[in-house]
């Protein structure tokens, strides 16, 4: 998931194309006649490669005159040919902006090329992403070198959506008027996310709150939840019910969190998400659920569908974070003890051994699931972290087959009453099932038990 930190990281890496033209047909000096597979011309030129194609023809010989990011937004302001570029005297209305939303899995990547080494391939990208289209690529170069460029600044964004054309102006308001409350800006204000949350209606639940980008711009889920619980706030509570120390503590700790993932490029510690057993008190009283998209004058329990975007898997220790504090004991028994993880006594007498690589041992071992569209697809099993390990072996042997003579395949309840709960199901559903894409099966179903669970249990995460 690109959150608002990895946004900003994005933000700055296209700063270096800042002030340059954008070129739709780059040319290959002395390039001959043949470029192989590049689509080239006989005259030395590549044919268009900035994507969406139609990009190229609407932004040719535009100047890329700012790029900032917003939470996890980043938005490319262009000018138009003859309106100055950079001066700050441009004609009104000349200026166009183009949006990038990189959501889960999007990445940017900016770098200077020659004009002789445009066919090659670009240092410092995936393999995988060097063999995929990009979602966006924009060649750029000095305004003095326009139409015979010896080098290139090259953007290129994978796995991205893109608005073109958007308002620069109001892409710009919506910078100045929302920056103070971006948990990734240099221009942060705690003060005033705290006023923004203390205005919102009483029955809004506090992980909703800081989700909504409107109030809290770049925090994502990971982010959400980690601060939760480093802020020891459970996340179904009502903004309302917060008092002012914890709601102070809430906005502390995710801008920390934030800040620290922005400057490492990595995640934190991560104590509760797509975890079972809790990073901080160590006891198997990690929580799971879907919750959030209640809308701001309907229920509080997840069940509103007035702002189901918002509605997210969310993790929590109901030791750490208890939703009354008289209740915290009582909440902690009850979490071990509905199924969502083994009680202490069933792991000591559970004596089978933990599955091991051959060669590399066991902390090499990790657990996998079949993406494939085979007839092993969802299926779980282990292999080795090593790479080049060959390793292989189903880790669903001890699992009933269903109806349909397949393996039953694992799965985790996100409910409100089973949350953290696994159960074996048919992969192909149920054909009784109205609506979705899995109607063909025999809709087996039956909660794991802990015999089945216990040769995977070391390697096993909610979020599989």
């Amino acid at each position: 998931m690109v959150e608002g930190p990895g946004c900003t990281r994005n933000g700055r890496k296209v700063q270096i194309a800042v002030g340059k033209t954008l070129v739709a047909t780059p040319r290959v000096p002395d390039a001959g006649p043949n470029l192989g597979d590049s689509g080239g011309a006989s005259d030395g030129t590549l044919a268009p490669p900035t994507l969406p194609r139609h990009l190229a023809r609407e932004l040719d010989s535009y100047t890329l005159k700012e790029a900032f990011t917003l939470g996890k937004e980043l938005f490319l302001i262009f000018a138009a040919p003859g309106d100055g570029g950079t001066d700050g005297n441009d004609a009104v209305g000349t200026d166009v902006a183009l949006r990038l939303h990189f959501g889960m899995n999007g990445s940017l990547h900016a770098r200077k090329v020659r004009a002789s080494d445009l066919r090659k391939k670009p240092s410092g990208v995936a393999p995988w992403k060097q063999k995929n289209d990009p979602s966006l690529r924009l060649y750029l170069v000095d305004g003095s070198h326009f139409g015979g460029a010896s080098s290139y600044v090259i953007v290129e964004a994978w796995d991205t959506s893109i608005t073109f054309p958007v308002s620069a102006t109001n892409s710009r308001n919506k910078m100045m008027e929302a920056t103070s409350r971006d948990v990734c800006s240099t221009l942060f204000n705690a003060q005033d996310v705290f006023t923004s949350i203390r205005q919102l209606g009483n029955n809004l639940i506090v992980s909703d709150a800081i989700l909504n980008q409107d109030i809290f711009p770049g925090i994502g889920n990971i982010i959400k939840i980690e601060g939760l619980h480093l802020s020891k706030v459970d996340p179904r509570k009502i903004t309302s019910s917060l008092t002012d120390p914890e709601l102070r503590r809430l906005i502390r700790h995710t801008r920390k969190f934030s800040m620290n993932w922005l400057k490492s490029g990595r995640a934190g510690p991560k104590l509760v998400y797509n975890q079972t057993t809790c990073g901080t008190c160590k006891s198997i009283t990690v929580k799971m659920q879907k919750i959030g998209g209640a809308s701001s004058g309907g229920t509080t329990n997840g069940s509103g569908k007035g702002h189901a975007f918002m509605s997210r898997v969310t993790f929590w220790c109901t030791v750490c974070q208890p939703m009354n504090i008289s209740s915290g004991t009582t909440n902690s028994l009850s979490a071990i003890d509905n199924g969502n993880a083994p009680n202490s006594a069933s792991m000591t007498t559970n004596n089978r051994p933990r599955p091991q690589c051959p060669q590399h041992g066991t902390r090499s071992m990790k657990l996998c699931r079949v993406r494939k569209g085979t007839q092993n697809t969802l299926r779980i099993f282990f292999t080795c972290k090593i790479r080049g390990c060959q390793y292989f072996e189903w880790a669903d042997t001890t699992f009933s087959n269903c109806k349909c003579g397949k393996k039953a395949i694992l799965r985790v309840s996100k409910t409100e009453r089973s949350g953290g709960r696994w159960f074996l199901c048919c992969a192909s559903g149920d054909k009784s099932t109205k609506g979705g894409s899995n109607q063909n099966g025999c809709g087996h179903f039956e909660w794991a038990k802990d015999d089945q669970l216990a040769p995977i249990r070391s390697l096993l995460t909610p979020l599989l």
